[in-house]
């Protein structure tokens, strides 16, 4: 070979090589068939260039919307904010699928509130998806706040409300109209 041509092939053979390797690491499945309707490109994410029936390409649409999804379930997080109703809150994030309340106490028993966090974990209504941490302060003698223990049971009871709320309003909306 001249140098002419051994400078050329240094070039090339990089280029030649990952064409190579890209289309030996491609998953491509030449047994699948593209979506025959509208229907079927919708329901497998399909998008396209110009128009429903014109050159259609694979992949899921981005979502457009002008605000954040829900991540989270929408009966465990609607349940826990109509539970929590009651408190003042702090933060509400859909998303994350946190909430966190203020500090609240009540007319009865004035020198002990209670601050409670949410957190929802995942979108399918299960009991291990909801997790709920209550903290409870004290007015002590010199009239500050002081945390103090609270019991695991409320944090249980105040997650079996949420649950079924929850599942009340799964019902609700599954019962044919």
């Amino acid at each position: 070979m001249t140098k002419h041509y051994r400078n050329i092939w240094q070039r090339i053979w990089p280029a030649m090589a990952m064409s190579f390797l890209v289309t030996a690491c491609s998953d491509m499945n030449p047994q699948s068939k593209p979506p025959e309707d509208k229907a079927d490109k919708r329901k497998l994410g399909f998008g396209s260039i110009a128009g429903e029936d014109l050159l259609t390409f694979g992949g899921p649409k981005k979502n457009t919307g002008s605000g954040p999804t829900l991540n989270v379930n929408q009966y465990l997080w609607k349940a826990s904010l109509e539970t929590l109703e009651f408190m003042p809150l702090v933060s509400a994030d859909s998303v994350g699928g946190v909430i966190l309340t203020d500090w609240h106490s009540t007319a009865a028993a004035p020198n002990e509130r209670f601050k409670v966090s949410v957190y929802i974990h995942g979108s399918v209504l299960r009991a291990d998806a909801l997790k709920v941490i209550v903290h409870k302060q004290v007015r002590g003698v010199n009239g500050q706040w002081v945390q103090s223990n609270t019991s695991m049971q409320v944090a249980t009871d105040l997650e079996n409300i949420i649950l079924s709320k929850a599942r009340a309003l799964r019902v609700k909306d599954t019962k044919p109209s």
